[in-house]
């Protein structure tokens, strides 16, 4: 491929950022990469905290596109290492796997519980088979749709109220169909028989082929910013964006403040991984009022990730366990010792818990010793660790860590991408520039694929843009 663009610039280093920046040096392409903090990687960075290597949130790898495969497989060699995830919800003291594995599922309900939720369940699937019932778009009805009301109060809703902070009904039915396999009844019954369903969902990862770097997912973001580096790549760390300015149909610059000096760049092409709601804010060119208001109503999920040091090697049996209770602040705990031994001392492990907050609240205010005790006292009272297992703890903020899904956003992002579209040298990526639930394969591919398209009209790269989003049916 070649390109008419030889000065591109490429906002924020994480995973998008690091592969558009890194396919941008193979074809000889001169790229700076401008990046607000002073580390790379975004949420897929590893870092050291004493004896431990800690990643920002559980990134498992494992992908549908090929070609992202090959080149993972080709970075990492023998680090890229055969994981195999246990996944299960923690629910009235018990722990249930998941994903909904068969009619088991149903055992571990109160025993007044089983029979209504299992009429409820069958119900539901004998509506959706007949008629296909009508939906509103939300999570809450596409859920009830398919496994009925009593699953939903009892497994769904909690937890995703939990993580997207919002009532049920109205979270997008994007959540649910992006994270929940959706069985047909005979593939529980297959899976009672231990035989895998006929069609796997993206996120069952118990059916498909995963790995973990040896050392964390940093591995892989920092082999792509050597490579940036080595081919001349420039990479400028704490970056703050005050606009991106042009005319007419065309970006000119960017103005950013750079060690108390403000300096404007010229570009011929921008990629963009910024949020989008901060892109079209801080866009000097002529935008839409529509465009404003859909990006004004775009907002993100924060978390506070708590590490958690434990001198014995496992007292969890399972990779990472969901928590959906309302009383209890965190809503996942993952092991960092299960998915990589080598990132942990020996017998020794960690854990990883995530609380998901606003920006501002309680718990994105809350201190490490008030989130220890909050999380002792749920362990403790379980029965799954005692004080005397911790040898330290520490903690990790991140202002934009999911895009907040509310039923309308996938309408405001296709107004954004509209408008964006008639802009010839700026391509929008990533989780946070497209507002998708995108994981590391999908950042990759994000990457890569859009400076290939860098060349496209307009209409050309919004097709591209919509199908990277996986707002258009595959």
């Amino acid at each position: 491929m070649t390109s008419h663009y030889r000065n591109p610039v490429v906002i924020g280093a994480g995973p998008t950022g690091l592969s558009a920046s890194w396919k941008l040096t193979e074809l000889g392409i001169d790229v700076r990469l401008l990046e607000k903090t002073e580390k790379i990687g975004g949420l897929a960075q590893t870092f050291r905290h004493g004896d431990y290597l800690f990643d920002i949130g559980p990134h498992i790898f494992h992908t549908f596109h090929a070609e992202i495969l090959s080149l993972v497989k080709e970075i990492l060699g023998n680090d890229l290492l055969r994981y195999y995830p246990k996944t299960k919800i923690f629910y009235k003291n018990r722990f249930v796997q998941y994903p909904l594995s068969g009619m088991k599922v149903f055992t571990v309900l109160p025993l007044m519980m089983v029979a209504p939720a299992l009429i409820s369940f069958l119900l539901a699937r004998w509506k959706l088979y007949l008629s296909h019932p009508r939906e509103d778009g939300s999570f809450e009805s596409w859920i009830k749709s398919r496994f009925g009301k009593k699953l939903y109060d009892v497994y769904f809703a909690p937890y995703a109220q939990k993580v997207w902070m919002m009532k049920a009904a109205e979270i997008s039915k994007y959540i649910a169909e992006q994270k929940v396999p959706e069985l047909k009844i005979s593939d529980y019954v297959r899976r009672l028989f231990n035989r895998p369903p006929k069609k796997i969902h993206g996120e069952d990862a118990s059916r498909m082929e995963v790995f973990y770097p040896r050392k964390g997912i940093g591995q892989l973001t920092n082999w792509l910013y050597d490579k940036v580096i080595e081919k001349g790549g420039k990479v400028d760390f704490n970056v703050d964006i005050h606009s991106i300015n042009g005319k007419n149909s065309r970006i000119e610059s960017i103005t950013y403040r750079q060690d108390d000096e403000l300096v404007t760049r010229g570009t011929d092409f921008v990629f963009s991984t910024m949020p989008l709601n901060d892109l079209i804010e801080i866009l000097k060119i002529k935008v839409p009022r529509d465009v404003r208001e859909a990006a004004e109503h775009l907002g993100y999920v924060s978390a506070v990730l708590f590490y958690l040091k434990v001198n014995k090697r496992k007292l969890i049996d399972s990779s990472w366990v969901y928590f959906s209770s309302p009383d209890v602040w965190f809503n996942r705990v993952f092991d960092v010792g299960a998915f990589c031994e080598e990132c942990v001392p020996a017998g020794k492990t960690a854990y990883c818990i995530e609380f998901t907050c606003n920006r501002g609240d309680k718990i994105w205010h809350a201190g490490a010793d008030e989130l220890f005790d909050h999380v002792m006292q749920v362990f403790e009272r379980n029965s799954i660790m005692s004080r005397a297992d911790v040898e330290g703890y520490t903690i990790k903020k991140v202002e934009h860590a999911y895009p907040r899904f509310k039923i309308g956003f996938d309408e405001r992002v296709r107004i954004i991408l509209d408008f964006l579209s008639t802009i010839e040298n700026v391509f929008t990526i990533g989780r946070q520039g497209l507002f998708c639930y995108a994981n590391v394969d999908d950042a990759l591919y994000m990457g890569i694929r859009a400076v290939e398209m860098m060349n496209l009209r307009g209409d050309e790269k919004l097709e591209t843009q919509r199908f990277l989003l996986k707002l258009d049916s595959e």
